[in-house]
């Protein structure tokens, strides 16, 4: 009887806990609980405390509304150039919708996770493998572009997607290593090329260049030497017509004193023609090989003591 009593306090008591259990539920932050009502959707409960009828609704799950941080294994892709390379994605996401997430995918996570598999590995095949290798970036763009969509179907949202490491095989990137040898080589004589055409080119034009100030410098000196020559004569053309203008002005002063005095003494025209005879003679007797005879003494007849003045210094 006893132990009766004991097995029916245990069941009343299991019977209280599971009432309590069913009627009283607790929602923690960060994730919702969908409830159902014989197998039928009914909402979801919010994080708190919540009290449902037993029997009539039930907790189905409880779905986490946080961001959810996921590894993809690595995968094989072929690039355009037909080299086969091995890349692993890392996925953050978060649920959006909490009855497409649970109602309308058996599985949405791996739905999503074969979605981005099969668009990254139709990306890689649209490039080569050195666009793939620097194009991390792009790739990561391009993939979040075309799985953003289709993943809303399921009820998530990619909040970041990542290309991890690209792996190729030794063979691979032993003939890469050679390509870029070969490349590097090529840029360095295309450069030690570029060098010496440059200095070439510097060359000539430095030639050019003195040439053209030598040119220069001739040119000038020459203009500076005509200049100085122009100058020059004509300092030497000014002073000749300053001394002629100066010879002339004191001859035309002599001419002009002596006319002078001649009109101011008292000499007969008879006395003057003396003295100019006298004077002749002078200049007749003198060393100069060239004598100036007066217009007025042309005429040997004009002057009546002329023959016997010239024979007289002709005797002498």
């Amino acid at each position: 009887m006893v132990i009766v009593q004991m097995i029916l306090v245990i069941f009343v008591l299991a019977m209280v806990v599971w009432l309590l259990s069913s009627i009283a539920v607790v929602v923690h932050q960060g994730e919702v609980k969908v409830v159902e009502s014989f197998g039928r959707f009914v909402k979801t409960l919010d994080p708190g405390l919540h009290f449902l009828i037993p029997i009539l609704y039930t907790v189905r799950q409880r779905v986490s509304l946080k961001q959810v941080p996921l590894e993809i294994p690595p995968q094989s892709a072929i690039t355009r150039d037909n080299v086969i390379v091995q890349i692993d994605e890392a996925i953050k996401y978060h649920v959006t919708d909490v009855r497409a997430f649970v109602y309308d995918n058996e599985d949405s996570v791996t739905a999503m996770i074969q979605d981005a598999q099969s668009n990254l590995r139709g990306i890689i095949g649209k490039m080569d493998l050195n666009e793939v290798l620097n194009g991390t970036e792009e790739i990561n763009v391009a993939l979040y572009e075309s799985i953003k969509d289709i993943t809303a179907g399921y009820g998530l949202a990619i909040d970041r997607i990542n290309i991890g490491e690209i792996v190729v095989s030794d063979e691979i990137i032993n003939s890469m290593n050679k390509l870029i040898t070969a490349s590097r080589d090529k840029e360095s004589m295309i450069t030690l090329s570029e060098g010496r055409k440059r200095s070439v080119i510097l060359d000539s034009e430095a030639s050019a260049s003195e040439m053209e100030i030598d040119a220069e410098a001739r040119a000038k000196q020459t203009k500076i030497d005509a200049e100085a020559r122009a100058e020059r004569m004509k300092i030497d053309a000014a002073a000749e017509a300053e001394k002629i203008r100066v010879i002339t002005e004191a001859e035309q002063n002599r001419i002009r004193t002596l006319n002078e005095a001649i009109n101011s003494s008292s000499l007969t025209p008879e006395a003057l023609q003396y003295l100019g005879l006298e004077a002749f003679k002078e200049v007749v007797n003198s060393s100069t090989n060239t004598v100036i005879i007066p217009s007025n003494m042309t005429e040997l007849g004009n002057v009546p003591v002329m023959k016997t003045l010239w024979d007289a210094t002709e005797s002498k």
